[in-house]
């Protein structure tokens, strides 16, 4: 509860003091922070100080112990108590201030010299006097006294000034220490009537993130509590550009208001991240901190530069497959069988597949009003071929299928095509519309779904009209085929069919396979 400039007159009226202890940060609430100078300490409302960083580290080489301090900013005092002071930062200085950072006053003010009457100039003596300053007795005295004040309560301290005067009545220093002890004595009634209270101060909290990322890059996002109550929980709610739902995840709490979250490695793709953040207060209010489910945040994410995305797995494939369809009842008159083998090489360009392998079709049929005369022999046709595909990606999500045939039959060279239109993945779900046609077998259209639903489980269901094996009569087949993901590299599948060309003519077909993927 010392006066500034009573305090001063004594430290520079006595030299042989002890030098002023440290004081330090204790607490740091929101906007507010706390120091161990108060009013004994001369702080008081309105005054500067200074934070510094103290640094201590051990010579790798002496293993002496070094320190020193480095200056963070200047804080300002808003309320001086009697041991401790609420101090207010800037914002950047906030954030840089940790518990034990070292304070200091900026300007301690200068001792009140003791006034001096006209007639005290006159005589020399007295004057050489005054000027000499206290005695050593009285500097231990008066350190005596203001250690042992130090840490009692306003009324005890007043005693042991009193106690100092009654021993040193002719103290240069009286005039200020009886002014103090005055104001020790009213200090109960002055610390009640202008205690002022805290009022709430508005949470101020701070989204860092990225504006924009690069493929296949963790995406960091963070928070920090500027002012107010630190919050409970922080969450950031994240989804891919375009998707109608967001997915969560909770931030982890840092020391000193800090919180932060890095978000799944597959969430940076070339669509985009839209997010936004919301804060759990101490009292369970749930408050926006960036962003809101209708307006989010932008996180626009593109390829590193020069990046060609090769993709070292899952580019080529070999696939073996023998189908057995029959459309009489197993009687061997409508029937076929096809054999195919081929091998895919995945460019990931404009031309997004190559693929090329080899086939043999064989099969029996005649026309549809002689399948029930046992008399009339079916022709048999054959189809010995090689072909290549390719596929071309005009969007993500749509590709164009060429495929062009040639080989033998028992008529000699023949040649066939087969376009196709695929929507959605090639490995995923996806709609795919193809037709073709082969000389001297026939014409094929189908409609064909496939889906991925359950995983390691790739089904798809398929409608075929055709008038296959001999290019006479149309047909239906419903096929369903399944695959079982066997190991990373080896998947086999099975499908069954039933087809007819009419009611009374029908029957049903098998087929297996197996894919080799790397």
């Amino acid at each position: 509860m010392m006066k500034l400039p009573l305090l001063l007159l004594l430290l520079l009226s006595a030299p042989a003091l002890a030098a002023p202890r440290a004081a330090y940060v204790l607490r740091i609430e929101g906007a507010d922070a706390f120091v161990d100078l108060g009013r004994a300490d001369t702080a008081q409302p309105g005054e500067r100080l200074r934070v510094y960083r103290v640094i201590e580290a051990r010579h790798p080489a002496t293993g002496k112990v070094l320190r020193d301090r480095f200056l963070l900013g200047e804080v300002t005092v808003l309320e001086a108590g009697e041991t401790l002071s609420r101090i207010s930062a800037p914002d950047e200085l906030l954030a840089r201030m940790e518990v034990g950072d070292e304070v200091e006053q900026v300007n301690p003010l200068a001792p009140r010299e003791r006034p001096t009457s006209p007639g005290a100039a006159t005589p020399a003596q007295p004057s050489a006097t005054a000027s000499a300053g206290p005695s050593d007795a009285e500097r231990t005295a008066l350190r005596t006294a203001w250690n042992t004040a130090l840490k009692l309560p306003p009324a005890e301290r007043a005693k042991v000034w009193e106690g100092f005067l009654a021993n040193w009545p002719q103290s240069d220093l009286a005039g200020p220490i009886r002014t103090e002890i005055s104001l020790l004595r009213e200090a109960p009634v002055a610390s009640s009537t202008t205690k002022v209270p805290a009022s709430p101060v508005a949470p101020v909290l701070k989204v860092s993130a990225p504006t924009s990322a690069l493929t296949d890059e963790l995406i960091t996002v963070s928070l920090s509590s500027l002012a107010g109550a630190t919050p409970r929980a922080v969450m950031v709610h994240w989804r891919e550009r375009g998707s109608p739902t967001y997915r969560t995840v909770h931030m982890r709490a840092e020391p000193h208001g800090h919180f932060r979250a890095t978000l799944p490695k597959e969430a940076a793709v070339e669509a985009g991240i839209e997010y936004y953040v919301e804060a759990v207060e101490p009292a369970g209010a749930t408050l926006a901190a960036a962003g809101l489910p209708s307006r989010p945040q932008h996180i626009t994410i593109r390829r590193p530069p020069r990046d060609e995305r090769i993709e070292h797995r899952n580019r080529s494939r070999v696939r073996v497959s023998d189908e057995y369809v029959d459309f009489n009842r197993f009687k061997g008159n409508d029937v076929y069988n096809l054999f195919e083998a081929d091998f895919l090489y995945r460019v990931y360009t404009t031309v997004h597949a190559v693929r090329v392998g080899f086939g043999n079709y064989r099969g029996t049929g005649k026309p549809r009003d002689q399948l029930d005369d046992p008399t009339i022999p079916g022709q048999e046709v054959g189809y010995t071929y090689g072909f290549s595909e390719l596929e071309l990606r005009l969007h993500p999500s749509l590709a164009l299928l060429l495929k062009g045939t040639a080989g033998v039959t028992s008529d000699g060279l023949r040649g066939g095509f087969d376009l196709g239109l695929r929507i959605g993945s090639e490995t995923g779900t996806s709609l795919l519309i193809r037709g073709a046609s082969i000389a001297d077998i026939g014409q094929r259209g189908s409609l064909a779904l496939s889906w991925d639903a359950v995983k390691n489980w790739p089904m798809s269901a398929e409608v075929v009209v055709t008038n296959e094996p001999i290019g006479e009569d149309l047909g239906v087949r419903l096929i369903y085929t399944v695959g079982r993901s066997i190991t990373p590299w080896l998947d086999v599948s099975g499908r069954v069919s039933y087809q007819l060309r009419d009611i009374n003519h029908s029957g049903l077909g098998f087929g297996l396979g197996t894919t080799f993927h790397w």
